[in-house]
């Protein structure tokens, strides 16, 4: 492999997040898996496993450029290798090391964090990436490589499959076309767009904050149950953002901050069921769904109207509309390109950003002989709207992620909204 890939459209989203998120004051748009450990496990291992990682794959010492044809470019003299850094266990450090900025102009697409505790045993390892490199099962499949020494790393990703939409090999006019769907239904969102919280800490650091909601399998049972009943048997990720929806309107509504509606951003894989290659790209593109406040009462309201969002997405191949634009929208400069994108809902980007990643990686059970504990997701956000939640199954019990930047939400409140959501999860109908 050569070190070049093109970016997609989705690749190109991201690095648009990164340059609003940099532009504010914030660290960029990285992401991050947390992986609590039971044991320790040498440093040079590590570093031998990267190693091996950037001979076979020089991308992910790569840096992003090119206007004409968007692509990763091999960094100078090979470009950086992604570092081990150690660190001794201390109250704050998660949130310091989650608001550290990647250097990812310059190469630095990976960081490994590596936090003992007083007394050895147990530790904590934090796998940083730029989002605009991989998603999220992408990166999932990198650390289990590098963390299982019995996985055999491909040669090389398949870069074939990171291709633009197939309408996108039709005529620009076809394409201009196809892609104006997506920003018609946008400006019609716009008619009674979202407001989202705004700054309400203006004194607060410019910085990430991010909890966890953790269920037993008791309780992971509990919620699958309520998905199926009330979204299907395959519903479960509509019935995740359906309770998040509800949840952010009484967030709304108890901190005197209405909207006229909520936009959630659904997204959508592209990657064929079960395949993780091509390892470096986003498999994925975003429907836009409006909720308007007065249908934003009870999840199973929410989960109907969302269902059938989704259906006519479909009908009407909004889904190809969206990847496209996405893939155009690659020749733009950022800045404008980010205008682009906010001047349908009047500034906004959504009302909460919104993962479901399903199932972690089966493969990560251990990392370098250490049984992996405990896994958490986290991912930047954008100050519009300033909050989000990931889902995934770690060893079949569900985890919520709860993201929010500082300055428009306080702990506690972050805290409040993932309490709410957990209560909604396990009983959908509470008032």
């Amino acid at each position: 492999m050569s070190g070049k890939l093109l970016l997609n459209g989705s690749d190109y989203l991201m690095l648009g997040f990164d340059h609003e998120l940099r532009r504010l004051g914030y660290a960029g748009n990285s992401c991050q898996i947390i992986l609590e450990l039971g044991s320790s496990f040498p440093r040079a291992r590590l570093e031998k496993r990267i190693l091996e990682v950037c001979s076979r794959w020089p991308i992910v010492r790569a840096r992003p450029g090119g206007m004409f044809r968007p692509q990763w470019k091999p960094g100078r003299n090979g470009g950086p290798t992604p570092s081990v850094r150690v660190h001794r266990d201390q109250e704050g450090l998660d949130q310091q090391l989650i608001n550290e900025s990647l250097a990812s102009d310059r190469g630095e697409l990976l960081r490994f964090d590596l936090i003992e505790r007083e007394g050895g045993g147990a530790c904590r390892l934090m796998f940083s990436w730029a989002h605009a490199l991989m998603d999220a099962p992408s990166a999932e499949y990198i650390l289990a490589l590098l963390g299982r020494e019995d996985l055999q790393m491909p040669a090389e990703p398949r870069p074939a499959t990171n291709a633009p939409a197939a309408a996108s090999r039709s005529k620009f006019s076809a394409r201009v076309k196809l892609a104006w769907k997506t920003l018609y239904r946008i400006e019609k969102m716009g008619v009674k767009g979202p407001r989202s919280l705004g700054t309400r800490h203006s004194d607060a650091p410019r910085a990430l904050g991010y909890r966890i909601e953790r269920f037993s399998a008791e309780e992971s049972k509990k919620v699958r149950d309520n998905a199926v009943r009330l979204c299907g048997l395959l519903g479960a990720a509509q019935f995740h953002a359906a309770a998040s929806i509800v949840e952010l309107d009484r967030l709304h509504k108890r901190l005197n901050k209405p909207s006229p509606s909520y936009v959630l951003p659904v997204p959508v894989g592209l990657r064929l069921k079960g395949a993780v290659e091509p390892i470096f790209s986003n498999q994925v593109t975003m429907l836009m769904t409006q909720f308007l406040t007065e249908d934003s009462a009870t999840v199973e309201r929410v989960a109907t109207l969302l269902k059938g969002e989704m259906q006519e997405a479909m009908r009407t191949d909004m889904l190809e509309s969206g990847r496209v634009l996405s893939d155009l929208f690659r020749f733009l400069p950022r800045s404008p390109y980010m205008a682009v994108l906010k001047k349908g809902l009047g500034g906004e980007i959504c009302s909460l950003f919104y993962g479901d990643t399903a199932a972690v990686n089966p493969n990560l059970t251990t990392f370098l002989g250490a049984p992996i504990l405990d896994f958490a997701h986290v991912a930047a956000i954008t100050p519009s709207p300033g909050i989000g939640v990931i889902f995934y199954y770690f060893q079949g019990a569900l985890r919520v992620t709860v993201l929010h930047l500082l300055p428009i939400l306080s702990p506690d409140e972050a805290a409040e909204f993932g309490l709410g959501l957990r209560k909604r999860l396990l009983e959908p109908g509470i008032v």
